[in-house]
Order: structure tokens, then C-alpha cells, then sequence
């Protein structure tokens, strides 16, 4: 795994700052990952209360609101994430939650550090209730750190990039998760080699990085299918040779 800060290094700063930050890319680019990635690092500083969620529905909300269902998930994951000071204050059972925004403030005058939320797949967020979400952000972000989200980092789809710099205007700063670059995919090949002892040749990293075009699910494929299906001996080194045949392989099984 890549660092996150290998990616998209300025996000930190940019959350220092107070930015809002949509970072957009299309599937399987690792964004789940990253995002991981750059909460540890943000909680590790030890400056914000930091809480990860996806917006992905939760089996068995149908029929929920959508707003409330997304505040139950970031409740649960403050849970699991955050010590109990940090952590939301409970709302009455009853209270029939219309507003995400006056939940999240309510959260961020009672929290003793900034509130920095970190949502994951906000492309599958319902459109109006990701419309909603985004309006009532940009409608309290003056009122940060104070009443308000500190910052906030979306991480979804160029569609989410659309709709949020449209509503959020220059409050956002959006950025694309990139590609792997040459370099990178050395680096990943190298961890292999640092864990088991067997090298990647040159040209066989460069094969991996020239097939994939550095999209990330699809090294990660090839490197996966010559370690644990091809599996040429340890003490042997991975050639391009091996390289091809995992391609060839990967193309029967998708035809």
C-alpha cells in the first residue's frame, strides 16, 4: 500500500486550513484506501476529532431517511473511532432528524477539538440527499470551527466533483485521486521484495506500470495474480515474461 500522503499530499494542509475538499476518481482508483489512509494520519496529529463513514446504505435502512441514515452512520463510526468525549451527543429517539447540518453543529459546539469529517462514496448518496448535505455545509461554513464541520473531505465519483464545487463554489477545493505513476508502482513491487525477499526486474515493472496504465485495481491484479497464481519460486526473480503471462491470464478469465 501507498502512503496516502503519496497521492494527494496537500490534502492535510488543506484540512489544517479549514478547507472543504472533494476528491473525485472514477471506481476501483483506491479511493477507500487513500481515504483510510489520510484519517490515520489526521488522527495521528492529534488536532482534530476525525471520524471516517461511508455513505454507502447500510443493509436493512430502506425506507429510512436519507439524512438520517447517513447521521447514523457517521454516529456509529465516531463509535468506533473516537474516545466518548469526542464522540456525538445522543439525540432523542424520537427527534425526527429533517437536517443533517443542525446535527453536525450541534456536534461541533459540543466537541472540545475541530470536527473534521471524512465521508466515503458520496456518489451513493441519494441525489437529493446529497444536494441537501452539501447546501446545508456551504450554508454553515462561515460558522466553523465553532458551529460547524472544521473541514470536511468527500471522496466519491466526477460526478460528486460536479455537484459539489457547483454548491460549495470557491469554499471547495477539489482534486483528483491520480493514476499510479512509474514510480509508485516500484515502490509496491519493492514491499513484495522487502517482505519475501524475491525481486521485481526492472523490466517487470515497467511491464506492470506500461499494461495498467498505473490505474491502481488493475496493478494491484496483475501483481496479485503472479504472486499467489503464477507463484514462480522465491528465490527466482519476476521477469516481464511473468508479467505478460498474468496478463494473458487475467484476459482469458475477462473474455
Amino acid at each position: 500500500m501507498l502512503a496516502a500522503s503519496a497521492r494527494r499530499a496537500e490534502v492535510p494542509d488543506l484540512v489544517a486550513r479549514g478547507a472543504y475538499v472533494v476528491v473525485h476518481a472514477p471506481r476501483l482508483h483506491g479511493r477507500t484506501t487513500w481515504l483510510r489512509g489520510l484519517a490515520a494520519g489526521l488522527a495521528e496529529a492529534g488536532a482534530w476529532a476525525v471520524v471516517r463513514a461511508s455513505c454507502r446504505p447500510r443493509r436493512g435502512a430502506e425506507g429510512v431517511n436519507g439524512e438520517r441514515a447517513l447521521l447514523e452512520a457517521i454516529a456509529h463510526a465516531a463509535g468506533e473511532q473516537l474516545p466518548a468525549p469526542l464522540r456525538p451527543p445522543p439525540w432523542p429517539p424520537s427527534y425526527d432528524v429533517r437536517f443533517a447540518g443542525v446535527v453536525l453543529s450541534a456536534w461541533a459546539r459540543a466537541c472540545p477539538r475541530p470536527l473534521v469529517l471524512l465521508l466515503d462514496d458520496v456518489e451513493l448518496l441519494p441525489r437529493e440527499t446529497r444536494a441537501s448535505l452539501l447546501a446545508q455545509l456551504r450554508a454553515t461554513y462561515e460558522a466553523r470551527p465553532r458551529a460547524a464541520p472544521w473541514s470536511v473531505v468527500l471522496s466519491g465519483s466526477d460526478e460528486v466533483q460536479a455537484s459539489a464545487v457547483e454548491l460549495f463554489g470557491p469554499a471547495a477545493a477539489a482534486l483528483r485521486l491520480p493514476d499510479f505513476t512509474a514510480t509508485q508502482v516500484a515502490l509496491l513491487c519493492a514491499e513484495h521484495t522487502e517482505e519475501t525477499g524475491q525481486p521485481f526486474r526492472d523490466e517487470a515493472v515497467a511491464q506492470i506500470a506500461a499494461i495498467s496504465g498505473g490505474h491502481p485495481w488493475v496493478v494491484n491484479v496483475l501483481a496479485r495474480e503472479i504472486v499467489e497464481k503464477l507463484r514462480p519460486p522465491l528465490r527466482q526473480p519476476i521477469t516481464a515474461a511473468h508479467v505478460l503471462a498474468a496478463a494473458e491470464r487475467l484476459r482469458g478469465a475477462w473474455i
